[in-house]
């Protein structure tokens, strides 16, 4: 047996030579080639896993029946499943790559599952690894992608990673492991194939032993990937707070780092955020691009990002949100997304006024019916209590509902996702800010409606 590989497989670290296995096995070199070598080493307790996605007709059929005869011949129990990967993958919008990948992982876990075994082995290797990292960097990527693909991911265990593809040839043709050809591996139309026919050998000729480098490189990434972890988590403490149903990013903080670019990032990546959108945020963030970075909105795959002069509002999207709830009559609590507000009638001579943004009173007489509650619009205004005219102050101003916003400072995101209480058509309550100077408390008042914000998270 040739030593390197026999090697590998030890230093891989499975647990025993009596650990439960899949060995997903496509009927190519490096599958057989890990499958032959398993039974070798004297890996027992294996059931073998093959996947036929459907696409090269009667080759498919080809693979799967030298694995299934391969396995009787040996005795291991040996499960297929067929897809219809085309048209998953029109269904899904992925390409066929993206498919065979989805549907290959998803049934390999669920079948683990079904056979009680701990582990799923794939014959991935150096060579892939190399490739896999190439190919990550030319989409824009960071320390994560650098990485590759981990020898271990949960259940999926990738024991010969590290070993270069020569070797497992090698292996194949010393011990006539049998296997088969997959002609679509010819086709340049594939990136990776593409990387691999193409990229590879040119950096090869410059470097023989690249694959060996980055594979090494690969590990030196994954270290560093978990120190860098440990710093962001304690940034991300610090620059990242919950807010209402997403997060707030202190800008300001954030951008006190020398390598704040690359932390931003890193606490974007998570939210959705493509490399592109982080280039643009940061460009925006520096001044770069001349352009005012408060009101800007991005939209990510997942969330969507509001500025303001020192934060950004993350906020997912696709939430399930109440737009507008209508009342005939006073109910004694009012729900309206993360706010509860609890409704209160008591005669003028029971009332103990609290100035707090969570309390509003109005007199009772003026309310008139329907009681609404919805977010701003454009155009909304009232007559904010308290603000009296330059000329009358007993009498308050009409003012636009946008700059009273600005007045106060509060900030974009938060403007959006602050309530409004409507009497009929007039706007009574800027809900935790300012009531309306209409339904004010006087000396003719009898009754008073009070409200209080009970919850606003």
């Amino acid at each position: 047996m040739t030593y390197p590989l026999s090697k590998a497989l030890q230093q891989a670290g499975i647990i025993n030579k009596g650990t439960p296995l899949i060995v997903a096995c496509s009927g190519g070199r490096d599958s057989m080639t890990l499958l032959h070598l398993l039974i070798q080493e004297g890996y027992h307790r294996m059931s073998v896993a093959h996947c036929n996605f459907k696409l090269r007709a009667e080759e498919s059929e080809g693979d799967q029946k030298l694995v299934e005869t391969y396995c009787e011949g040996h005795g291991i129990p040996f499960y297929c499943q067929s897809f219809e990967t085309k048209e998953y993958a029109q269904l899904k919008g992925i390409s066929i790559q993206m498919a065979a990948r989805e549907l290959r992982y998803e049934w390999l876990e669920s079948l683990r599952k079904e056979l009680n075994l701990d582990l799923i082995l794939t014959a991935h290797h150096a060579d892939d690894l190399a490739e896999t990292i190439l190919f990550q960097l030319t989409q824009g990527t960071g320390v994560a992608g650098m990485k590759g693909m981990a020898q271990k991911n949960e259940a999926i265990f990738r024991p010969l990673l590290y070993v270069p593809a020569r070797d497992i040839r090698k292996y194949a043709e010393e011990q006539q492991v049998p296997f088969r050809e997959d002609s679509s591996n010819a086709s340049s139309k594939y990136q990776r194939n593409f990387i691999r026919q193409e990229i590879v050998p040119k950096l090869q000729s410059i470097n023989p032993k690249f694959v060996e480098e980055l594979s090494a490189f690969s590990r030196r990434m994954a270290d560093t990937e978990v120190l860098m972890q440990e710093q962001i988590k304690r940034i991300r403490s610090k620059a990242l707070d919950p807010w209402k149903h997403g997060y707030r990013l202190h800008l300001r903080y954030l951008l006190q780092h020398t390598a704040w670019k690359t932390l931003l990032f890193e606490l974007l990546h998570p939210f959705g955020c493509s490399p592109g959108m982080v280039e643009e945020i940061s460009a925006l963030c520096s001044g770069e691009k001349k352009e005012n970075a408060s009101g800007q909105c991005f939209i990510s795959s997942t969330h969507r990002l509001v500025f303001d002069e020192k934060s950004v509002y993350i906020l997912p999207l696709g939430a399930v949100r109440e737009e507008l709830l209508h009342f005939d009559q006073w109910p004694n609590q009012i729900i309206f997304n993360e706010f509860k507000i609890d409704v209160r009638r008591q005669p003028i001579h029971e009332v103990n006024i609290r100035q707090h943004p969570r309390y509003a009173y109005f007199d009772a007489s003026t309310i008139q019916f329907p009681i609404s509650i919805r977010y701003p619009k454009t155009g909304d205004y009232f007559y904010p209590f308290g603000m009296g005219k330059i000329k009358n102050p007993d009498k308050a101003g009409k003012k636009k509902l946008s700059k009273f916003f600005k007045d106060i400072k509060l900030p974009l995101a938060e403007r959006e996702t602050t309530p409004l209480l409507f009497s009929g058509d007039r706007l009574a309550w800027v809900v935790g800010q300012r009531t309306d100077d209409r339904f004010k408390i006087k000396d003719a008042t009898k009754e008073v409606i009070c409200l209080v914000i009970t919850r606003s998270e």
